[in-house]
């Protein structure tokens, strides 16, 4: 008996040439067929990508760097960019938000209402190079991460959280330093690819 995969697929390379994303097999990007892309042409692609089943991508513009993993269930909405920098992992069902709704009752709330109505926060969102962020972790408006900082398991990132730590929390809180030796991995990467002409 063969085993079979039920809605397992990624979009062909085809399929990602016919969205505006060139060179998808050699750049070796893959975006599962379940997840729903708004704005797919806001969206700025480095090589070596993997979008996993069931991510929504609703906002505006997104960048994202060199060996990118973004799990599960994730999901990215809001006006202003969000950043994702090499080789930084967005763990499942982690939200990354770059505009935030008014909660104090001074202003109608939603995306039905006429934008005079509402009192919306737009901000950049920035994840920098190496980076994790922790699944069910929630990234507000104007957060950046700096380069290396890894974010513990449903943290709550409001604010800049300094390189090279790891953080836990709500709202997240550095609790120690982080290794570099990650920095030491990707020089051997870029050679072991220069020896393989990749």
């Amino acid at each position: 008996m063969t085993a079979h995969s039920l809605n397992a697929e990624f979009l062909s390379a085809e399929d990602l040439d016919a969205l505006g994303v060139p060179d998808a097999k050699k750049r070796n990007i893959l975006i599962h067929k379940t997840a729903i892309i708004v704005n797919f042409d806001a969206i700025q692609f480095g090589e070596n990508i993997r979008v996993d089943p069931f991510v929504v991508v609703s906002c505006r513009k997104l960048i994202l760097g060199d060996h990118i993993h973004i799990a599960t269930g994730c999901a990215f909405f809001g006006t202003a960019p969000i950043t994702v920098g090499d080789f930084s992992g967005i763990s499942a069902q982690s939200l990354v938000y770059s505009s935030n709704d008014d909660y104090s009752g001074k202003s109608l709330t939603g995306p039905t209402v006429p934008s005079e109505f509402t009192q919306l926060t737009h901000a950049e969102v920035t994840i920098g190079r190496h980076c994790i962020v922790g699944a069910r972790s929630t990234i507000l408006p104007g957060s950046e991460l700096g380069d290396g900082a890894a974010v513990g398991s449903t943290s709550l990132i409001v604010g800049t959280l300094p390189a090279w730590t790891i953080s836990v929390g709500i709202p997240a809180k550095p609790i120690k330093p982080r290794s570099r030796d990650c920095l030491e991995r990707e020089v051997a990467l870029t050679q072991w690819k220069r020896d393989q002409h990749v």
